[in-house]
């Protein structure tokens, strides 16, 4: 029987992306008067799917109004403003704790401030239960942003392991990683979908033209995005042709002036689920791109998108692009999923796109590959179960 439980997030459940679709997804069903949300106030959840009761919080940042190359000397102004939120941030819920007999904390660890003061609710409310939940592995996201992983973060995130009676990691690859290298117990939790009410069917069969990738891109997808596009481009030149790629989703600033400039990449911007599923339908192949670059090594290799579940539903065939060792490409390996490209070499690129626009019999997808991975990874009644049994 589920028990009142406080989630203390940088997003709010149902927030619309990837982090907040998840945890909607993981917390469907559950009583709504027993979920609690704690997150930066400005933020707001997806229509309908505020499935909590709101405790916002105010997260300090930059005004504005202050140059984006004049950062640093404002460092010290951030870093005394978010000090003075842990306390007050953690006063605030304690005292909602307390309020509403709240027995579990779930918490998910990506801004340090926000972590400090989820431990600190955790010192003052000692009955509380603590759940982890690690969505983007903490220090490959410290790497990718070139953010200090200092001796009082790394400490944040061992306290936080250490007192956890339970721990979820966002894919299998991870949690192995995390058993060994923190000695504790680790689950897996992500996104899935409903087997039994979105069955794999084939693909009605169209000449490729449309390529679909759902997803922000930012530091941990761009610059195998930008090598893909670049390599349409090339054909599209070459042969006279219109092949795109369709991008549903936000672009980060320091990504979005390269793939503007290619013609065949069209930038929609973060849309509805709803047109999301619908443009996938439309899809002649889905893209799933992880960086290559160095700094994003842990990123890639250990992430899990959340859009995946839904490419294996739709029953197209889905290009797996990352490197050789991510968490994507062992799914891939595992259920025998193709196309898979592990490299941003042009050469490569141009060969998998002359295929794919030639019909090539190999880019066709792999529809008893997808129906086992959905059973066997993605089945989101057993991920669910297992993850709302942590709040009973």
């Amino acid at each position: 029987m589920a028990a009142p439980t406080l989630v203390i997030a940088d997003y709010p459940i149902g927030y619309a992306s990837g982090f907040g679709e998840t945890l909607f997804n993981l917390f469907d069903g559950f009583p709504r008067q027993l979920l609690w949300s704690a997150h930066p106030g400005h933020l707001r959840p997806a229509q309908g799917r505020e499935i909590y009761q709101s405790l916002p919080f105010t997260s300090p940042q930059r005004p504005p109004w202050w140059p984006e190359n004049f950062t640093l000397p404002y460092y010290p102004v951030l870093k005394a403003r978010q000090a003075a939120a842990v306390f007050r941030s953690a006063r605030r819920l304690v005292h909602a704790v307390q309020a509403h007999a709240i027995e579990h904390l779930l918490v998910i660890p990506v801004s340090p401030w926000i972590l400090a003061a989820a431990l600190q609710v955790l010192e003052s409310c000692s009955q509380l239960k603590l759940a982890l939940f690690v969505m983007d592995d903490w220090q490959g996201h410290h790497q990718a942003y070139g953010l200090p992983f200092t001796g009082w973060r790394r400490r944040l995130l061992a306290t936080a392991t250490d007192r956890a009676a339970v721990r979820f990691a966002v894919s299998q690859e991870m949690a192995a990683h995390y058993r060994q290298s923190t000695g504790r117990s680790w689950l897996v939790a992500h996104n899935g979908i409903n087997v039994n009410n979105h069955g794999v069917a084939p693909a009605t069969y169209r000449p490729p033209r449309r390529a679909v990738l759902t997803g922000d891109i930012n530091v941990f997808r761009y610059d195998a995005v930008l090598a893909f596009g670049q390599a349409l481009e090339r054909y599209n030149r070459s042969h006279r042709q219109s092949l795109e790629l369709v991008v549903l989703g936000d672009v980060a600033s320091d990504c979005q002036q390269a793939l503007s400039r290619l013609q065949a990449v069209k930038l929609l911007g973060r849309r509805p689920q709803a047109q999301c599923m619908n443009m996938l339908a439309q899809a002649d192949l889905l893209y799933l791109p992880l960086a290559f670059d160095p700094l994003c090594a842990r990123i890639a290799r250990y992430s899990m998108p959340t859009k995946l579940p839904e490419y294996l539903a739709s029953g197209k065939p889905i290009l797996f692009h990352a490197p050789a060792e991510s968490a994507i490409q062992a799914v891939a390996r595992r259920h025998n999923l193709h196309p898979r490209i592990a490299t941003v070499d042009p050469s490569a690129l141009d060969s998998f796109v002359e295929a794919w626009a030639g019909c090539h019999a190999k880019i066709g997808a792999n529809i008893a590959g997808a129906r086992s991975a959905l059973a066997s990874e993605f089945d989101l009644t057993e991920l669910r179960r297992r993850f709302q049994a942590a709040f009973a």
